[in-house]
């Protein structure tokens, strides 16, 4: 059964659409060198692109779509290939500062993980009812009951079986396999996280942003991360908490720290990436701007949203540019 995927009004700064998004990379990109370095379950293409920089001694990447149902963070890539393209977003803003910092690393970019997920769902949730969204990341089951969906339970669901399914939600690619959790570090079953991580096994990476969107900002204290990495992301925080501030946007509490942060009885892809390409995983939850709950207060708009991404890739890529992933993966992998 195919089920009907509602579209809302964006601005034309919002580029979350799956074809929009594929045509702009082939029409707009001139400055990034592109890698096709796979295709999803249904065979859509993963597009990375690269910007390299002379003499850079940071090399990053920077992912987007790794759910589905998450579309302002395909929307962040996007505006941050338009500034490297053209020195300014989608709707003309400068970013002065994040462009700068760009100009200082080797840059690797997804906008998509996960096009599987991204076509079968909204371009925007602003606006929104909380439980629509879950209906979107969840998926239903074919009697109409929405899967569960909660990143810290002890029984996440690793699979949906399309068959059994009426709807397969973002949080699957389009074969049902979880994009984002597994029982153990080997094998990798999604076959792009399959292909994102032989494309970075080979391009010394100091580090990865994974960009993800719930009710509010917040960012992951990784618990599968080594000691040496737990001051890093605590740098990270101060520094977002300032330009948060700033800006007047909230931005919650490193999720997850502690001495030591207690991992999930699972694996992420922080976990796959981080012990086989040896590098810093790092993952931001940005707004949707969806309803439902006290703590989704104040609602952001578009414009807002994007500014939160942009404002958690400055704080990454400064970061980078200190060499501090680099000090931290070097203490971490030198006696391994």
């Amino acid at each position: 059964m195919h089920l009907h995927t509602p579209q809302v009004h964006v601005p034309g700064y919002w580029l979350a659409n799956l074809d929009g998004v594929y045509r702009y990379l082939h029409d707009h990109v001139k400055k990034g060198v592109a890698h096709d370095i796979g295709v999803s379950s249904c065979s859509r293409p993963l597009r990375a692109l690269e910007y390299p920089q002379r003499e850079a001694a940071t090399r990053l990447l920077i992912i987007g779509g790794t759910h589905g149902h998450e579309p302002g963070t395909v929307e962040g890539v996007m505006n941050l290939v338009s500034l490297l393209e053209r020195g300014e977003d989608l709707s003309g803003e400068k970013a002065a500062a994040l462009l700068e910092l760009l100009r200082k690393v080797h840059l690797f970019v997804l906008p998509v993980l996960n096009p599987d997920g991204r076509a079968v769902c909204p371009d925007s949730f602003v606006g929104m009812a909380v439980d629509t969204c879950a209906v979107y990341a969840s998926g239903l089951t074919k009697d109409g009951a929405i899967l569960p969906y909660d990143a810290d339970s002890d029984e996440p669901c690793y699979f949906l079986d399309p068959k059994d399914a009426l709807f397969v939600g973002g949080q699957f690619n389009g074969a049902g396999i979880a994009i984002n959790r597994r029982r153990t570090l080997d094998p990798v079953d999604a076959v792009e996280v399959d292909s994102l991580l032989r494309f970075a096994m080979d391009k010394d990476l100091d580090a990865v942003l994974d960009l993800h969107a719930c009710g509010y900002n917040f960012s992951f204290q990784v618990r599968s991360h080594e000691a040496p990495y737990w001051p890093v992301m605590r740098n990270w925080q101060k520094r977002a908490e300032t330009l948060f501030a700033e800006r007047g946007s909230p931005l919650h509490p490193l999720h997850g720290d502690g001495n030591p942060p207690t991992p999930p009885p699972f694996f992420f892809n922080s976990s796959v990436f981080h012990q086989r390409a040896k590098l810093m995983w790092i993952a931001f939850e940005g707004r949707q701007g969806y309803l439902g709950n006290p703590s989704f207060m104040p609602q952001p708009d578009h414009r807002t949203i994007i500014d939160d991404y942009l404002t958690a890739m400055r704080v990454f890529v400064e970061l980078g540019v200190e060499g501090q992933y680099a000090r931290a993966n070097a203490e971490t992998f030198r006696t391994r």
